[in-house]
């Protein structure tokens, strides 16, 4: 914030603070229009409503030919939910002004909150004849069309404001939701590449071309088109963020920390800051300091889920399950159906011995979710280190019916067949194993160290290996 804005900031302040002492004191007040919409202005800006309508019936009864007194009285009043009354004011402003297109678009505004939308169009596309501000109805029009899910029509005039003015940000955001939406990304890509060309130190437009890119799942594209951002805004929060969920993607999370205590210097302490650093310190195996900017993010929003539920993990990672359950559980009590949740409690319920609610839990979540193969193998796990080997094998034959091509079900079901005594069965399985996915088979030795010593099993594994070759 600059000196000049201060000072300019505190004048105004004490302009509004001497017209409040006046009125207390009843004393007979006059302003030229001019400092009364200064002054209701100020209530606007600072949500002070109820006084700026105050301030905005005095100064009217003042000046009642004033329209721009009339269209901040809209404004508040717009603000206050009382749109009926709203629309009445600006069409006592239209007849002073009528060629005011501020009054069009707060009055197609309205309309639109209302679900009135082809009035909206109307009275929006009618000051486009007169406008000097082309570009604002054609976004105004875009979003109109954009509420009622006419997407292509919002398309068309998105890229009407963008055209008209290259550096409308509201527009080329919508622009870029509305490419998502259609699943016109190829279309998205041509036009932000042809934006670029024609303005290439537009950072929304690098920006929102990343966004395409990484939602391809083309992070390398997605980086570098980031990071032009950035090098025209050096100060684009939005962008260093999207950079940092980029780099964290191709795994480099030594970068992405760096992206993320970046935004920290910009934009200081807060939430969402505190949520990433947790998520990134955790992905880098830094499980103290991810519990620590994860309880930061908690004390911003006592109930965040995703830090509940990353804490719990954390803590999983480090063994210490009582605590882990202890934010798994209120994260349960926030979205009960939330698999994660689930999943992780019932395996920490496990390692502490509480079998029983363990089941309970994986039942749970396996009738919330029969294709996540993690919960088939945990809760077949279950049976397995009890020796309930027939169970297991149930269970994890249930996975492989939803998940024919997991191929680590199926070497996990070679496992319990071996354990069950069923050797015949376990080799046709392991067979189908190699088969999905030959690399896997390390899986097997992990589980049971033994089978090093099995022929039968190496001859079979290295018949497969040499057919690959």
């Amino acid at each position: 914030m600059t000196e000049e804005f201060k000072k300019r900031q505190e004048k105004l302040r004490k302009l509004v603070l001497d017209f409040e002492m006046n009125l207390s004191q009843n004393k007979k007040v006059y302003y030229d229009s001019e400092y009364y919409e200064k002054i209701v202005k100020w209530y606007i800006d600072n949500h002070k409503f109820k006084k700026g309508l105050d301030a905005a019936n005095f100064a009217i009864f003042q000046h009642s030919y004033s329209s721009d007194l009339l269209f901040l009285k809209a404004n508040i009043l717009v603000a206050m939910q009382k749109f009926k009354e709203s629309l009445e004011m600006l069409d006592k402003a239209y007849l002073l002004n009528p060629t005011d297109e501020n009054i069009f678009i707060l009055k197609g505004q309205v309309f639109v909150i209302l679900g009135r939308i082809k009035k909206a169009l109307k009275v929006f596309k009618s000051a486009i004849r007169f406008s000097s501000n082309k570009d604002e109805l054609y976004y105004q029009i875009g979003l109109a069309y954009k509420s009622s899910e006419r997407y292509k029509k919002a398309l068309k005039y998105f890229k009407k404001a963008v055209n008209s003015n290259i550096s409308h940000e509201n527009a080329l955001n919508d622009l870029a939701e509305c490419f998502n939406i259609l699943g016109e990304t190829k279309k998205s890509i041509k036009f932000y590449k042809k934006f670029i060309d024609q303005d290439p130190y537009s950072e929304f437009a690098w920006f929102n071309l990343a966004k395409v890119y990484y939602n391809l799942k083309k992070y390398n594209k997605s980086i570098k088109a980031y990071e032009y951002s950035i090098t025209i805004n050096d100060e684009f929060s939005s962008a260093y963020l999207g950079l940092g969920e980029a780099y964290k993607k191709i795994k480099k999370f030594k970068k992405a920390t760096k992206i993320f205590e970046t935004i920290y210097e910009l934009d200081g302490p807060g939430f969402d800051i505190y949520y990433h650093l947790g998520n990134i310190y955790f992905l880098r195996n830094e499980y103290d300091i991810s519990i620590k900017f994860f309880q930061k993010a908690l004390k911003e929003k006592e109930f965040h889920l995703k830090s509940l539920i990353g804490i719990g993990k954390s803590l999983s990672s480090i063994e210490k399950w009582h605590e882990a359950i202890h934010y798994f559980r209120k994260a349960i009590s926030i979205e009960g159906d939330n698999i994660i949740c689930l999943k992780f409690l019932a395996k920490a319920e496990f390692e502490i011995g509480n079998i029983i609610s363990s089941k309970e839990l994986f039942n749970e979540a396996l009738k919330l979710n029969q294709n996540d193969k993690d919960i088939y193998l945990d809760y077949s796990f279950i049976y397995y280190s009890n020796d309930n080997f027939e169970k297991s094998i149930e269970i994890i034959e249930n996975g492989i019916n939803e998940l024919p091509k997991e191929s680590i079900l199926y070497y996990r079901l070679v496992i319990y067949l071996l354990k069950a005594g069923r050797y015949k069965e376990s080799i046709s399985v392991l067979e189908s194993a190699l088969s999905i996915n030959f690399n896997n088979h390390y899986i097997l030795f992990e589980f049971l160290p033994e089978l090093n010593e099995n022929s039968a099993f190496y001859r079979i594994i290295n018949q497969f290996k040499e057919n690959r070759l």
